[in-house]
C-alpha cells in the first residue's frame, strides 16, 4: 500500500508509472487528428444509414393505412349484405376513426362511388392519403393508397407524390 503522504500519487495510472510497471513512453492518449478521424467515420455512416432507417419507418407505417382500407372493406361488405348498395360516409361504418383519420394518424380517409355518376349501388373506392401533418407525408412512393370495389371486383391502387402508378412498391404481393 502506499503511504498516506500529501505529495503521493493519486492516480493508478501514475502510480504504476512511478513504480515502473508502465514505463512513460507507454503512456498516451488520443491525438485531436484521431479524434477527427472518428467523428469523419461516424458522420459518413450516418449519413449513408439515416436515408435507409427513413425508408424502412415510412414503408412500416404503410400497413396503418393498409388495415384502415382493410377495416372499411370489411365494414362495407357487412353493412353491403343488409342493405342494396354501400355507405357513403365513413362514420356510418362505426369503425370509431378520428376525424376521418387511419388509427395510427398517418393517412386521412375518404369514400367515394365508382362509376360515371358516381355511384354507391354497385361499389366503392376507399382512399388513404397520407395526412400532411404527419411524418408520412414524405413517404414520395406511396403518397396515396387506395382500393376500389366494384362489380364485385377488389381492385388495389396505389400512386406515388407524381401521380405515377406505385402500386407494387405499396402493396404486399
Amino acid at each position: 500500500m502506499w503511504p498516506a503522504c500529501s505529495n503521493s500519487p493519486n492516480t493508478l495510472l501514475q502510480r504504476l508509472r512511478l513504480s515502473g510497471e508502465i514505463p512513460a513512453s507507454r503512456i498516451q492518449g488520443f491525438t485531436l487528428i484521431e479524434l477527427m478521424f472518428v467523428v469523419v467515420i461516424v458522420g459518413i455512416l450516418m449519413a449513408v444509414a439515416l436515408p435507409s432507417y427513413q425508408k424502412y419507418i415510412a414503408k412500416s407505417r404503410r400497413s396503418d393505412a393498409i388495415s384502415a382500407l382493410s377495416a372499411i372493406a370489411q365494414a362495407q361488405e357487412r353493412m353491403r349484405s343488409n342493405r342494396s348498395s354501400y355507405l357513403s360516409v365513413l362514420d356510418d361504418l362505426k369503425l370509431g376513426l378520428n376525424n376521418s383519420l387511419s388509427p395510427g394518424g398517418h393517412y386521412t380517409l375518404s369514400l367515394s362511388g365508382v362509376g360515371d355518376p358516381p355511384s354507391y349501388n354497385f361499389g366503392y373506392i376507399a382512399t388513404a392519403q397520407a395526412s400532411s401533418g404527419s411524418p408520412q407525408a414524405k413517404d414520395s412512393d406511396c403518397a396515396q393508397m387506395s382500393i376500389e370495389m366494384s362489380g364485385g371486383n377488389l381492385k388495389y391502387k396505389a400512386q406515388d407524390s407524381a401521380g405515377n402508378d406505385s402500386k407494387s412498391k405499396c402493396w404486399p404481393s
